[in-house]
C-alpha cells in the first residue's frame, strides 16, 4: 500500500491527468446514460395468444387452454402461469424464472404448443409464443377534432410514420385504429326467393380477388411478374358483378348491400370532448425521454400548421415526471453538498474542507461513469443512492485528511505526512467501507418486481464508496500534500472545547457508575423500543400526490360501444362543464375498456375509463420553491400550476359522479392511482368451481368490507357476459337427418361475420367481409326456416330445437389452473392498514371457505409477508458480514459483539423518527433499517479502536474524548446530506423519504449510542477498575 501512495504522490502529472480523463468520461456518460423516474421493474415474461372465431370462452378453455395449461406446469423454468379466456380468444402470461435462458425456455413453449396441434380444429390458427419486452413508454399523442375518421386515420398513420424515423423510439401504436373493410350484407329473403344458398354466395366471393403473386416468366432479356388486378376497385363495380350459382347468373348487387367501411370499433375515444385516436409512444431502453419528447414536440408543432382543423397535444408525458423529479432530487444533492461543506468550514481548518470538498464530485464522477458502464440508468433510485453515499463519502475523507493534518501538525514534512497519514488509516476506512458495503449489498438478493426496483440503490452506494476509497488513496493524498498547511498560530476551536469538556464530565459520571448506567441503559432503551413497535403500524409505500385520476365504470352489459358512447358523453360533458384548467389539464375518455385494480385493460362494448390528466403541483416546500430552480440541470415550472392535491380533486369529482349512480350505470367510481409494485391495497381472490357460489362469496365478503372505516373502491372483476343461447336438437330433427355439424354449418353462414378474401384499394389493404342482412335480428333467427338435408324441402328452427339461454361471466380468468374472481379495494392509510383489514375481516373469510371457495390473499399482504422475509434474510447476511469484518479488524468476538449491539439499540432513534415525522413503517423505511446497520457500526468501530488498548479509566475517558469531534462531524456530515430528502421531500420522492428519515434519526441516535455505550461495555465487559 506505502509504495502505491507513493506512486500517486510522485506521479502528479498522471494524477492531474487521470482526473481530467474522468472529468471528460463522465462528461460523456451524463449525456449518454437514459433518465428515468424508476428503473424498469417488469420480470420477463412469456405470452401465448391464440384464438378460434365464435368460440365461447368455456369452449376455448375445454378445447385449448386447459391443455396448453398441463404442458406449461412442466416447463421448469416458468412460474405463475396466468390465463385470460374471452369469447373467441384467450391470453396466458407466464413469468420466466430469474437466470433462466429466456430463449430455450420460448424454444420449449413452442415445441408444446406444437404437441398440442393434434388436438385442435382443423381450421384453428396455431397458438403463438412471444417473450415480452420490457416497455418505457414515452409519450400518449392525442389527435381530436371534429373531422371524418377516415380522415383522423390517414393523418395518425403519417404521423406514426415520421415518429418511426426520430431514432430511440421503439414502440408506436395507433390506439382506436381501424381496418377497411368491404362489406357485403347479403339479404336471405331474395337469395331464398331465387332458390340459392348463402354457402355457394360465401364459396363463389372468395374467388373474386386475391392479393397474391401468380409467378414469373424469365425470357432471356424479358422478365415479367404475373399478378391480377386484386379485385373490383369501386361499388359500382362490385354491384355489377355477376356470380354463376348453378345454371343460374346472379348480379350481386340484387341480392347484396355493398359499402367501404371502417371495421366495427373496438373502443371509441374523446379527447376534451372530441373524438379522437391516440398514439402510443414507447422509446428504447437507451433514449434520452426529456431529448426526445423536444424532437416529438417539434414535430407536432409542423402538424398543427399543416392540419389545422385537428388538434395535436402530448398527454401522460413521462418526460415531464422524469425531469421534475429528477430536478428535485439533483438539487437536494446539490444542496445537501452545500451544507456537508458549510458544516467542514465552520468545524475544521478551511485547507481540510477544501481538501475533502474536492474528493467527492471526483467520486460522483467515477460512480457516473461506472453506471453508463454496467448499462443502468439516472433515475430517483440511483440519485437517491448517491444522497445517502454523500455524507459517507466525507467520513472517508475526513479521516484521512484530518490523520495527515496530524502528521504534519507533529513535524513531518507535506509528502511524509501525506503517505503515513494516509497508510495509519487504510486498515480502519477499509473495514468501515465494508460494513457499509455488506449492509446495502445483501439487498441485491430480493426477489421479484421489488428486488428489480430496488437493486441499483445498494449498487449504486457501493459503488461511490468504492470510488470514495480510491479517492481517498489515490487523488486525496495528493491533493493533501499540496493544499494543507500547518498555521504557527493556529486557534483552537472553543466550541469543540466545551462539547469535549461536557462530554468528559458525562463519562466520568455512567463509567464510574458502570454497574448501575449499563443495564440502565441497555433495559432503557430496548422497553423503550418494545414500546415504540407495539404502537408502529406498517404499509407497503408511503402515499404521494399523482397527476391522473381516474373515473372507470360499466353500464348494461347489452349495451354496445355506441350506445355506451351516447351515455358515457353525458358523463364527460359534467365534467368539463365543472374542471379548472388551472388543475386540469385535459380529459380523455375511452369507451369499451376500463383499466382493474392492478391496471390490466378490460374490454367490453359496455364499459368505460375517464382519465383526468392534471397539472404539477406549485412548488410545495422552500427547496422545491428556492432551492430547485438554482441548481436544476433542465428546470421547467410551465405546468406547475396546480394549488390542490389529487386526492382533493378526486372529492369534487366524486360529487359529479354520484348524479350518475343510477341506471343504466352498473358501476362507477374515481380513483386517485399509485404507483409502485402493489397497485392495489387489498386483493382477495377466490378460487371455485360454480360460478353461483363465487358470486354469493363475493357478495358476502364486499358487504362486509363496506362496513369498515377506511375501506373504499370496492370492486370485483365478476363482470356478466353477454348471455349464450345453446341449441338442443330433439328428435325430430334426427328424424329428418340434421345434426349438430350440419346445423352449425348452416348458422355460421349466417350467423358468423366472415372474412371471405382480401383486396387492395388505393394502395390500401382492405378486407372482404361478408354477412347476412338479418344477423342481428332476434325475430329473424327464431322465424329461421332451415333446409332439410337430401331434399328442397324446409323446416322451422323452432320445430327441431329447443333453446336454453345461459349466463356467463365476461371472460375465465385462471391462475396455475383455477379459476379464480378477485375482490379489490383501496385503504385510507391514516385509518387502517392492510395487516388491521385482514385483522378484521378474517372472520367472513373464514365463512367464505365454508361455502367451497378457496380464499387467497394478495396485493399489498401478500407482498408484506414475501418482502419481510427476505429483507430479514438480507439483514441477517448483513449483520454476518459486518461481524466477519470486524473480527477481521479487531480480531477479537468480545470487540466485535460491542460493535454490533449498536445496531439494535439504533432502531429506537428509527421508530421515534418515524413517529416525529408521522409516518408508519415502510418497505423503503425497512430496507433503510439494513442500510443503517453498516453505517452506524462505523463510528463505533474507530471508537472501539481507539480504546482497546486502554487499561483504566483515566485512559479510556481521555481516548474516547479524542473522538467526539470525528465522531460527531462524521455523523452531521451523513444527517446533512440526507436533510433536504427527510424535511422537503415531493412528488414520488415521498417514497424515498421514509428511508431518509430511517437512516437520519437511526444515524443521530446511534451517535449516542456509540459516544455513551460503547466506552461503558468496554469498562463493563472488559471489568476496567473504576477508581482511579
Amino acid at each position: 500500500m506505502r509504495r502505491f501512495l507513493e506512486f500517486a504522490i510522485e506521479k502528479s502529472a498522471l494524477n492531474h491527468t487521470l482526473l481530467l480523463l474522468i472529468l471528460i468520461l463522465s462528461i460523456f456518460a451524463y449525456h449518454n446514460v437514459p433518465k428515468e423516474i424508476f428503473p424498469p421493474i417488469a420480470m420477463d415474461k412469456i405470452l401465448i395468444t391464440g384464438g378460434y372465431s365464435g368460440a365461447s370462452a368455456q369452449t376455448l378453455d375445454n378445447m385449448v387452454v386447459q391443455n396448453l395449461e398441463e404442458e406449461l406446469k412442466n416447463v421448469k423454468d416458468l412460474s405463475d402461469i396466468d390465463a385470460i379466456v374471452k369469447n373467441g380468444r384467450f391470453t396466458i402470461v407466464s413469468d420466466i424464472k430469474e437466470g433462466a435462458d429466456n430463449l430455450l425456455v420460448l424454444n420449449d413453449v413452442k415445441d408444446r404448443i406444437a404437441k398440442i396441434k393434434k388436438d385442435l380444429p382443423p381450421d384453428m390458427d396455431e397458438p403463438t409464443a412471444t417473450i415480452l419486452k420490457k416497455s418505457f413508454p414515452l409519450v400518449l399523442i392525442a389527435i381530436a377534432g371534429d373531422v371524418a375518421m377516415e380522415r383522423m386515420l390517414e393523418v395518425a398513420d403519417r404521423l406514426k410514420s415520421d415518429l418511426s424515423s426520430i431514432k430511440d423510439l421503439s414502440d408506436i401504436d395507433i390506439r382506436g385504429y381501424r381496418d377497411k373493410e368491404l362489406r357485403i350484407a347479403v339479404d336471405k329473403r331474395r337469395l331464398e326467393a331465387l332458390g340459392l344458398d348463402l354457402t355457394h354466395v360465401r364459396s363463389l366471393l372468395s374467388e373474386i380477388s386475391t392479393i397474391f403473386p401468380i409467378g414469373s416468366i424469365k425470357q432471356r432479356g424479358d422478365h415479367l411478374f404475373l399478378t391480377t388486378q386484386n379485385g373490383p376497385k369501386s361499388q359500382e363495380e362490385l354491384e355489377e358483378l355477376l356470380l354463376r350459382i348453378g345454371s343460374k347468373l346472379v348480379r350481386l348487387g340484387d341480392i347484396a348491400q355493398i359499402s367501404f367501411v371502417l371495421s366495427d370499433p373496438t373502443t371509441l375515444s374523446h379527447f376534451n370532448g372530441k373524438p379522437n385516436l391516440s398514439i402510443n409512444v414507447t422509446k428504447t431502453k437507451s433514449g434520452n425521454a426529456i431529448e426526445l419528447v423536444r424532437q416529438i414536440k417539434k414535430l407536432l408543432a409542423e402538424y398543427e400548421t399543416i392540419y389545422p382543423q385537428l388538434t395535436f397535444q402530448i398527454y401522460t408525458d413521462t418526460s415531464v415526471w422524469i425531469r421534475n423529479r429528477l430536478n428535485t432530487v439533483t438539487s437536494n444533492l446539490f444542496f445537501g453538498l452545500i451544507l456537508v461543506f458549510g458544516a467542514l468550514l465552520l468545524t475544521v481548518d478551511w485547507r481540510i474542507a477544501v481538501v475533502v470538498g474536492m474528493g467527492i464530485p471526483v467520486s460522483f464522477m467515477i460512480g457516473l461513469i461506472a453506471i453508463d458502464f454496467l448499462g443502468y440508468s439516472l433515475n430517483m433510485l440511483s440519485l437517491f443512492g448517491a444522497l445517502i453515499a454523500l455524507g459517507m463519502l466525507v467520513d472517508e475523507a475526513i479521516v484521512v485528511a484530518e490523520n495527515i493534518y496530524r502528521h504534519l501538525e507533529e513535524g513531518e514534512d507535506p509528502k511524509s505526512a501525506a503517505i503515513n497519514g494516509a497508510l495509519e488509516m487504510f486498515p480502519a476506512v477499509l473495514t468501515a467501507t465494508a460494513t457499509t458495503i455488506f449492509a446495502f449489498l445483501p439487498l441485491i438478493i430480493i426477489s421479484g418486481e421489488m428486488g428489480a426496483f430496488i437493486k441499483i440503490l445498494p449498487i449504486i452506494i457501493s459503488i461511490l464508496l468504492l470510488s470514495s476509497l480510491f479517492e481517498a488513496f489515490y487523488f486525496l493524498p495528493l491533493h493533501a500534500k499540496d493544499i494543507l498547511k500547518v498555521s504557527p498560530k493556529k486557534r483552537r476551536s472553543h466550541f469543540w472545547q466545551r462539547v469535549g469538556d461536557l462530554y468528559e464530565r458525562i463519562l466520568w459520571v455512567i463509567l464510574r457508575r458502570k454497574h448501575l448506567f449499563a443495564p440502565l441503559l441497555i433495559g432503557g432503551v430496548l422497553v423503550a423500543t418494545f414500546l415504540m413497535l407495539k404502537q408502529t403500524k406498517f404499509q407497503l409505500f408511503p402515499t404521494f400526490d399523482t397527476t391522473q385520476i381516474y373515473i372507470a365504470g360499466r353500464v348494461d352489459v347489452d349495451y354496445d360501444t355506441q350506445d355506451t358512447e351516447q351515455i358515457v358523453t353525458k358523463l364527460e360533458k359534467a365534467i368539463l362543464d365543472s374542471i379548472d384548467s388551472k388543475e386540469v389539464r385535459s380529459v380523455t375518455t375511452i369507451v369499451g375498456m376500463k383499466l382493474d385494480a392492478k391496471n390490466n385493460a378490460q374490454l367490453g362494448g359496455n364499459l368505460f375509463h375517464i382519465f383526468v390528466n392534471l397539472h404539477e403541483l406549485k412548488p410545495q416546500n422552500f427547496v422545491d420553491r428556492y432551492i430547485t430552480p438554482i441548481f436544476a440541470i433542465e428546470y421547467d415550472d410551465s405546468d406547475m400550476m396546480r394549488t390542490r392535491s389529487a386526492k382533493e380533486i378526486a372529492m369534487d369529482l366524486k360529487k359529479i359522479v354520484q348524479k350518475f349512480r343510477k341506471a343504466p350505470f352498473e358501476e362507477i367510481s374515481v380513483i386517485v392511482p399509485q404507483a409502485g409494485i402493489v397497485k392495489s391495497d387489498i386483493e382477495i381472490s377466490l378460487i371455485y368451481d360454480r360460478p353461483q357460489q363465487v358470486l354469493e362469496a363475493i357478495q358476502i365478503l364486499e358487504d362486509a368490507m363496506a362496513k369498515i372505516d377506511g375501506v373504499y373502491n370496492i370492486t370485483d372483476d365478476a363482470k356478466e357476459g353477454e348471455k349464450e343461447l345453446k341449441i338442443i336438437l330433439n328428435d325430430y330433427a334426427a328424424k329428418l337427418g340434421i345434426t349438430e355439424g350440419y346445423l352449425a354449418r348452416y348458422l355460421q353462414a349466417l350467423y358468423l361475420d366472415a372474412e371471405v378474401a382480401k383486396m387492395f384499394k388505393d394502395q390500401e389493404l382492405v378486407y372482404i367481409k361478408l354477412r347476412s342482412l338479418d344477423k342481428d335480428s332476434k325475430e329473424a333467427f327464431f322465424d329461421l326456416l332451415v333446409d332439410v338435408p337430401n331434399s328442397d324441402q324446409k323446416v322451422m328452427l323452432s320445430a327441431i330445437a329447443n333453446y336454453q339461454i345461459i349466463e356467463h361471466f365476461y371472460d375465465i380468468i385462471k391462475e396455475n389452473g383455477h379459476k379464480i374472481r378477485t375482490v379489490y379495494a383501496s385503504l385510507d392509510k391514516s385509518k387502517l392498514t392492510s395487516a388491521e383489514f385482514y385483522e378484521k375481516i378474517e372472520p367472513i373469510l373464514k365463512k367464505i371457505e365454508k361455502l367451497g371457495v378457496k380464499v387467497k390473499i394478495k396485493g399489498e399482504q401478500k407482498e408484506n409477508k414475501k418482502l419481510m422475509r427476505e429483507i430479514l434474510r438480507a439483514f441477517v447476511i448483513a449483520i454476518f458480514l459486518i461481524f466477519a469484518a470486524l473480527v477481521w479488524m479487531f480480531n477479537s468476538v468480545l470487540y466485535s459483539l460491542i460493535v454490533l449491539s449498536v445496531i439494535p439499540m439504533s432502531l429506537l432513534g428509527v421508530l421515534i423518527g418515524n413517529k416525529i415525522m408521522g409516518f408508519n413503517l415502510t418497505m423503503p423505511g425497512l430496507l433503510g433499517l439494513v442500510g443503517l446497520a453498516g453505517v452506524v457500526v462505523n463510528d463505533g468501530l474507530i471508537m472501539l479502536d481507539f480504546l482497546r488498548r486502554c487499561k483504566d479509566l483515566a485512559c479510556v475517558v481521555q481516548r474516547a474524548k479524542l473522538r467526539v469531534r470525528p465522531i460527531l462531524l462524521t455523523s452531521i456530515t451523513t444527517i446533512l446530506g440526507l436533510s433536504t430528502l427527510m424535511f422537503f421531500a415531493s412528488g414520488q420522492s415521498l417514497i424515498l423519504q421514509p428511508m431518509a428519515v430511517t437512516l437520519g434519526f437511526g444515524i443521530g441516535w446511534a451517535t449516542v449510542i456509540n459516544l455513551l455505550l460503547v466506552p461503558l461495555l468496554y469498562v463493563w465487559l472488559k471489568k476496567i477498575p473504576t477508581k482511579v
